[in-house]
């Protein structure tokens, strides 16, 4: 008999223990589910808005390096280039809600030149080819592309999760493919490019650090301020930098590390976003 009551104890006891494991499990999915359900549409507006702003400028100046173009001005579009592609890596961080057209806009780098649309094409035929005959209308469809994305940009879905996980997604295309020369550049542009992308960053992390602990924010900060203290070296006037391809290996792999460290920093603000 008192073998029988020790065996009911234990069965009973761990019976207990397995509902008990169960509670918490439960308990656990529930936090995932409002963790997952975290309301973040009042800073993708605000993301949006910043967006919208760079519109106007970026069509003037897109129009003006169309200008060049169709006039055969190769030195003014060459030097006029990077800085309109600037207001395009603004963007960067939502760009998966306008997936068709930034595949026109900055044709993926696999494709072969002579099939590029976009910038890809304007950066073949002028730093490349050095003219600017036979690319009128490719400039001339960019800047109708550009003029799509003004009017989509107000009325397209953004998600609050995804602009910070694009985000990091950026600063590890600009690591792993940029800076690691997978991909080809005639212009030499990486460090406009990653400026702009710093600056949209920038923003990010000003729209969402209230919803994220304030410790890691502030190490964000912090590494972006050493990054651009970095890339401020390489400035030889106004929104004018180096060009990448003059960077010793020693100095390719100082801005590979400082990125790097952003993008850890920023990883870790992430992941505390609530």
């Amino acid at each position: 008999m008192t073998f029988k009551k020790g065996l009911a104890a234990v069965i009973l006891a761990a019976s207990m223990l397995g509902a008990c494991g169960s509670d918490k499990q439960e308990e656990t999915k529930e936090e995932q589910v409002i963790k997952e359900e975290i309301d973040l549409s009042s800073e993708a507006e605000q993301f949006r808005a910043f967006a919208i702003e760079q519109m106007e400028p970026f069509i003037a100046d897109a129009e003006m390096l169309a200008g060049y173009v169709k006039e055969g001005k190769l030195e003014e579009a060459q030097k006029l280039y990077p800085l309109v592609h600037m207001y395009y890596e603004r963007l960067q961080p939502a760009k998966a809600s306008f997936a068709a057209l930034d595949a026109k806009i900055d044709t993926p780098v696999l494709r072969k030149d002579e099939e590029t649309t976009g910038f890809r094409r304007l950066e073949y035929g002028l730093f490349k080819q050095k003219k600017t005959t036979g690319y009128e209308a490719a400039a001339e469809e960019l800047v109708a592309d550009i003029k799509k994305l003004n009017e989509k940009l107000p009325e397209v879905e953004l998600d609050g999760k995804q602009l910070v996980n694009d985000t990091e997604g950026m600063l590890a295309q600009i690591i792993d493919e940029q800076l690691a020369e997978k991909e080809v550049s005639y212009a030499g542009n990486y460090l406009y490019d990653i400026k702009a992308n710093i600056e949209a960053l920038e923003e990010i992390v000003n729209i969402f650090m209230a919803r994220a602990d304030t410790e890691k924010a502030a190490a964000v900060t912090e590494k972006v301020k050493k990054l651009n203290e970095i890339i401020a070296y390489y400035e030889i006037g106004k929104e004018d930098y180096v060009n990448y391809s003059l960077f010793t290996s020693k100095q390719k792999q100082e801005l590979i590390d400082a990125l790097s460290a952003v993008r850890q920093a920023l990883e870790k603000m992430n992941a505390t976003i609530a």
